[in-house]
């Protein structure tokens, strides 16, 4: 009984913090629909902004500058202060001009000032920890409840702390003039702004209530584990949504009652389940995708808000001033007129790509031109569900991750570790897994898939991620059969008939003949009637139904085919990495995949090559950037600064006139309509 105590104690602190954190998602996301990435950033500056006041002195960006040593009640208010003001910053420069936005771009916007965020986060503080100062009342010895429950002094203030803002925050909405303009402004913007509310100024008070929210937990877990870190916010940011989304998004008292189930449950998780420490975030995801696939809305939720928006997730041309017009109209053009000769583009495109492949001398830039085909292909298998189908996918790394697995362990852990099998005997064997691996992606994609078909939106997303962190942290504990968190290496380079090709010149032909195999077959099935049951799902899944299409079955054949391509592409990874751990299949990861296929063109073949070749090739070449030298970090900002930008002017990316469009090109009325009514007739069958 004893012990059982003080896990309710140890998970009700963890709770609070949870509860924090989910507040500020939840706030948000009420009154703008918004899934604020950037909150678990925000989370981690309001931690080094607390630590960095309260010392007497800290590094920063190199040198050694004084600091008012502040107290810590005074230094967690002046932090908790200066990130609700960056959060009004980071609303009124990149969130505000999407308001009208289509759906992803905002989403999309949020990822990109995470990264911008946490680059410069690593630039100025460093990519050491901060360790928290001690203070007077970390020092006063732990209460005692029930002689047997231990609370030190701070725990008993994080969960005052978080109880008195929330219960504040409650009243706050319920009752204050702009409490009321903040419901108002959630249950529809325009009426709101009809009737005098001003809406950009009740957002603005969000985005600073939540950013100060989000602070105050960082505050909070930085002071109880004793340190503060450039990545800090990553994970309780994750564990922070889940108990948003657990307790009903939307809604304060859901999201308290989210953080503090999440916290008992992981704490009553590690104290009893076998192993249960290295567990227990596995158990939070398993926890998110049963109450979602029960309940979608969450705990305390509107059945409402499981809804998807209308329309594509980057919708059609925007609206450009006259010298980006200027600069988008050539390339529009020539991608307008590629698009009608495209079998002759593609030829000409891979053509291209061989001659880079002779002509290139240096080693270096052949395997930094076969990554950003092995990243190409990746955002391609992520396109078919995301950039044809519609649906937003933050799990495909697991798909990826099973391919990958899936060779290594036949090729090292099994035959040469398991029976002494020479490898360069068995070199068939990786074309064999090609296919192999793309299948059992692709079951495991349908697998996973058919419990999201409740689901829509946010919430599709939301599980989709669940499953993703599902697999990752499967791989990390099942230490017998994918080694850990030590990875598998030794990893056969492919070898053709007894040739190795290991060279960098081999391996790049090898991904090009891999790359526009992926592309031929993925166009084909795009341009088949199941494609365009995919695009008629993208542009308005309501009107496909109507139509006749059978949505659940064509998600589900998206599904398949997207895990395909990340099984089968996942297979040459590993070959060509020669080692995978656990590492290379993490969220952040996905996040650069959905990036790519923004920054390329969702919806189209190019668009996910156009973007591998932007983030890839623009990191190698930033780092003759004298400034980057000195700070490596500030790529990734640098990086991300171009996307936010580029979701202001350009949502659909830069390949986006070559999108599929829902009909083929050349319909006119009457064969548009015939076009449709094909699609809803062999859907149907």
């Amino acid at each position: 009984m004893d012990y059982f105590g003080q896990l309710l104690a140890n998970g009700l602190v963890l709770g609070a913090v949870y509860a924090l954190a989910a507040v500020a998602f939840t706030l948000v996301y009420g009154v703008v629909r918004l899934v604020n990435f950037a909150f678990g950033e925000l989370f981690m500056v309001g931690a080094f902004l607390t630590t960095s006041l309260m010392l007497p002195e800290v590094r920063l960006v190199g040198h050694v500058v004084p600091m008012p040593g502040f107290s810590f009640p005074v230094a967690a208010l002046v932090a908790v202060l200066l990130t609700a003001a960056l959060g009004v910053a980071v609303d009124r420069i990149a969130y505000r001009p999407l308001r009208r936005a289509p759906r992803l771009a905002p989403l999309i916007t949020s990822i990109a000032v995470s990264v911008v965020l946490q680059s410069l986060a690593q630039t100025v503080w460093g990519a050491e920890e901060l360790r928290f100062p001690e203070f007077e009342l970390a020092t006063y010895p732990p209460v005692v409840l029930f002689d047997s429950i231990y609370l030190s002094v701070m725990d008993l203030v994080v969960m005052a702390s978080a109880l008195c803002a929330m219960t504040g925050l409650t009243l706050f909405v319920a009752r204050s003039s702009l409490g009321r303009a903040m419901r108002a402004s959630a249950e529809d913007q325009t009426a709101a702004l009809l009737v005098g509310v001003p809406v950009d100024r009740v957002v603005a008070a969000a985005f600073a209530i939540g950013s100060g929210f989000a602070a105050l937990a960082g505050v909070l877990y930085a002071q109880t584990y004793g340190f503060a870190h450039s990545s800090m916010g990553f994970l309780p940011g994750l564990k922070a949504l889940t108990a948003a989304v657990l307790g009903g998004i939307g809604s304060i008292p859901g999201a308290a009652l989210g953080g503090v189930v999440l916290g008992l449950v992981e704490a009553l998780g590690a104290g009893y389940l076998p192993n249960g420490t290295a567990w227990k975030d596995a158990i939070s995801f398993v926890l998110l995708v049963l109450l979602l696939y029960v309940r979608p809305q969450g705990l305390l939720g509107r059945p409402e808000l499981n809804a998807a928006g209308r329309g594509s997730l980057l919708g059609g041309a925007a609206e450009m001033g006259g010298w980006l017009r200027g600069v988008f109209a050539g390339l529009d053009r020539l991608l307008a007129g590629s698009s009608a000769r495209g079998g002759a583009v593609a030829l000409g495109a891979v053509a291209l790509a061989a001659a880079a492949g002779l002509l290139v001398p240096s080693d270096y830039w052949l395997r930094i031109l076969t990554t950003v085909l092995i990243y190409g292909m990746l955002a391609s298998g992520l396109n078919v569900i995301v950039g044809f189908a519609g649906l937003l996918d933050l799990g495909f790394v697991a798909f990826w991750a099973v391919g990958s697995y899936l060779t290594s362990i036949l090729f090292v852990l099994v035959l040469k570790d398991g029976f002494g099998v020479a490898l360069q005997e068995t070199w068939w064997l990786f074309y064999l897994n090609l296919p192999l691996g793309g299948l059992l992606a692709a079951a495991l994609a349908v697998l996973l898939g058919t419990p999201t078909l409740r689901l829509r939106g946010d919430y599709l997303a939301i599980m989709t991620l669940g499953f993703g962190e599902i697999v990752r942290i499967v791989a990390i504990n099942w230490v017998g059969l994918t080694n850990g968190p030590m990875g598998i290496r030794g990893i056969p380079a492919p070898v053709l008939f007894g040739v190795p090709l290991g060279t960098p010149r081999a391996q790049f032909f090898l991904a090009l003949t891999l790359a526009a195999a992926v592309v031929f077959i993925v166009a084909r099935l795009v341009r088949s009637y199941v494609g365009r049951a995919w695009v008629a799902i993208r542009e308005d899944e309501e009107a496909a139904e109507a139509m006749g299409v059978p949505t659940a079955r064509y998600k589900l054949y998206a599904y398949a085919m997207s895990g395909f391509v990340g099984g089968f592409v996942g297979v040459f990874y590993a070959h060509y990495q020669q080692y995978i751990s656990p590492l290379n299949f993490s969220l952040f990861e996905n996040i650069i995949l959905l990036m790519l296929i923004v920054l390329g063109g969702l919806g189209t073949f190019i668009g996910p090559f156009v973007g591998a070749v932007i983030w890839i090739v623009f990191l190698q070449v930033a780092i003759d950037i004298p400034f980057v030298q000195a700070y490596p970090e500030t790529r990734f900002a640098l990086l991300g600064v171009i996307l936010i930008a580029l979701m202001l002017f350009r949502p659909q990316g830069l390949a986006a006139s070559a999108r599929v469009p829902l009909v083929m090109a050349g319909a006119g009325p009457g064969k548009a309509g015939r076009a449709e009514g094909a699609v809803a007739g062999r859907a149907g069958t």
